[in-house]
């Protein structure tokens, strides 16, 4: 297991402190464009994210509609010939661990 490193302190031979020199205007300018851009590509990613959501929602709505179709029409058949040989219909569901 690593010990922590302490902390460097920048201090000039008097005992005081360096302070590190103001950010120049260019400096100021490229961080807001960083930020700005940032913001720009967390906004892509969501709009990007919401249309893959639509793009699944459109592809899996059809796929649901036409399996539970499928499957009334089954059941359907099946509660039809079952009440016309006058026996009952009992569905059963396995459960398999």
């Amino acid at each position: 297991m690593e010990t922590p490193r302490p902390p460097i302190l920048d201090m000039t031979p008097e005992g005081k402190f360096n302070t590190p020199p103001p950010p120049s205007p260019m400096e100021r300018l490229v961080s807001v464009v960083l930020r700005v851009c940032l913001l720009v590509a967390g906004i892509a990613g969501v709009l990007l994210l919401a249309s893959l959501a639509v793009v699944a929602i459109g592809i899996l709505l059809p796929i649901l509609a036409v399996s539970a179709l499928i499957a009334g029409a089954i059941m359907w058949w099946r509660l039809r010939q079952a009440r016309r040989e006058g026996r009952p219909l009992r569905f059963v569901v396995i459960r398999r661990p």
